[in-house]
């Protein structure tokens, strides 16, 4: 059984860490530890959400809810699921997850996130679950490399709850 929880930035320990970048890395590429300590510090401004199996990290997902992207969006900075533990629904969960912890504290902006262009399973992923692709509205949206995409959190949740039992 999964269990998806948000982590407050000042809990997060050394073993914590060294988990999520165990995760991280598996990608072979993605954001660096430096970049990654940056995103889970104490100081940060982002919002981290994982999945355990147990005791282990098995995915992750951060948010910057005070993005300037897309005019002020809460900003999907980073997804990441271990290979083996994909197509299993955990990155919808973590979505799930967050988006209804931004509802409970009564966030209204829309969602949005990058994603490349040649990456077919995130898009659809994005897609399944409310995201639609969309024209850049200012310079920061701007790269040719990727599509942007954003979905309001209500369409998200609704969008869900219609096509996915979710693990609890």
């Amino acid at each position: 059984m999964f269990v998806y929880k948000k982590i407050n930035n000042e809990d997060v320990t050394e073993d914590i860490f060294n988990k999520v970048m165990a995760v991280e890395n598996s990608t072979g590429s993605g954001y660096s530890e430096e970049q990654m300590k940056n995103m889970w510090s104490d100081n940060s401004k982002n919002d981290n959400f994982v999945c355990f199996d147990k005791d282990k990290i098995v995915a992750f997902i951060t948010y910057n809810p005070n993005s300037k992207r897309r005019n002020g969006s809460i900003y999907m900075v980073n997804l990441t699921v271990l290979p083996e533990y994909r197509r299993r629904g955990i990155a919808k969960n973590l979505i799930f997850t967050a988006t209804k912890y931004y509802l409970n504290k009564g966030e209204t902006q829309t969602a949005s996130l990058h994603v490349d262009k040649d990456n077919t399973p995130a898009i659809n992923l994005y897609l399944n679950v409310g995201y639609e692709i969309v024209e850049p509205i200012c310079l920061v949206d701007e790269d040719e490399g990727q599509y942007i995409m954003e979905a309001s959190l209500n369409k998200i949740i609704k969008t869900i709850k219609n096509e996915t039992i979710l693990q609890k």
